[in-house]
């Protein structure tokens, strides 16, 4: 996702400075992260389990 300077960061409570910090492979620091999943040890078979949901917006608040 590419961030503008000003966009709140998504690591640290702050706005945007463009450090790129949220785009570097936790792996390889020297690589930028291209979503390969090998951090996250994403098997074969994966699941999640849905709690709710929301069909209308307005009963969705940050919960």
């Amino acid at each position: 996702m590419e961030r503008k300077l000003g966009d709140p960061c998504v690591l640290y409570d702050r706005e945007c400075i463009g450090c790129l910090e949220c785009e570097t492979c936790d792996l390889d620091p020297n690589k930028v992260c291209d979503n390969c999943g090998k951090c996250i040890e994403v098997q074969d078979v994966a699941s999640i389990k849905i709690d709710k949901i929301y069909m209308n917006p307005e009963e969705y608040q940050g919960k």
